[in-house]
């Protein structure tokens, strides 16, 4: 230290744990904004598609008259929910991959596996920060698609709205916990990812049993819409249940079986 100059302190560098390197590793990269702008884009987009579309019709049928029935609010919330349903859910699918399938480089794999006592606590950081990410996205979707409906086609009631979030990140969750599943069964993101998105089609087929229905996952997909109806939060607990228990025993499993796994 010299005359006149202030004492330079060293700032302490913060530890970095694996719950923070997966944080890191998802803002630091194209990642977050990629999972928000896909929401945010399609939230915002398809009311404005279904409060249109007549005129869209009518334009490309070149005079034909295809009657169609004037769009209600809740139209507006189900094109957002069915196409979040497809390309959000494809996204999602394909950032857990991306997370998860950490054996796909066995230099890293090594690296990390030798700094754990359990493959848990390897995993878990993993499933629980992308499932946030994926849950706030939808969140993120939800609000511009709510915006722009209350503004194009009416108001939705907001209990139903904010009802219809929580049974849409959950049903992500599921989605994050079904690509762990699928990365303890390939090595590969590819893989992973079409393991995964065969589950998640699968799963909506087993309901057209009508006696098991209600207690799939499958059942959140379309809640949002319902619950601004005259559903009601009660009637979806038996898939709120199964979902949040299935997720937790499909992310235990994942990390059992990576944990048995010879990098």
């Amino acid at each position: 230290m010299t005359t006149g100059t202030l004492p330079l302190v060293r700032r302490a560098a913060r530890p970095m744990s694996l719950w923070r390197l997966e944080w890191l590793r998802l803002t630091r990269t194209p990642r977050a904004i990629a999972l928000a702008a896909v929401f945010l884009f399609i939230g915002l987009i398809e009311p404005v598609v279904t409060r249109y579309l007549r005129n869209i019709v009518g334009h490309l049928s070149h005079g034909a008259r295809i009657p169609l029935p004037l769009p209600s609010p809740a139209d507006g919330l189900n094109s957002y929910v069915s196409e979040i349903t497809l390309v959000g859910l494809i996204i999602v699918v394909a950032i857990a991959a991306g997370a998860l399938t950490f054996d796909m480089r066995p230099g890293i794999s090594t690296f990390l596996r030798t700094r754990v006592s359990s493959t848990v606590r390897l995993v878990l950081p993993r499933f629980a920060v992308t499932a946030a990410a994926a849950a706030a996205a939808y969140l993120l979707g939800t609000l511009g698609a709510w915006y722009e409906t209350t503004v194009l086609l009416g108001s939705l009631p907001a209990g139903g709205v904010l009802a219809g979030v929580v049974c849409g990140a959950i049903y992500m969750m599921f989605a994050v916990a079904v690509t762990a599943l699928a990365a303890s069964l390939a090595r590969s993101a590819i893989g992973t990812i079409g393991i995964a998105l065969a589950i998640m089609i699968l799963i909506p087929i087993a309901g057209s049993i009508h006696a098991v229905d209600d207690w799939l996952p499958s059942a959140l997909v379309n809640a949002p819409v319902d619950l601004v109806g005259r559903q009601h939060l009660t009637h979806f607990i038996p898939a709120l249940g199964v979902t949040v228990a299935a997720s937790a025993a499909a992310a235990w499993f994942a990390a059992y079986r990576l944990g048995r796994r010879q990098t």
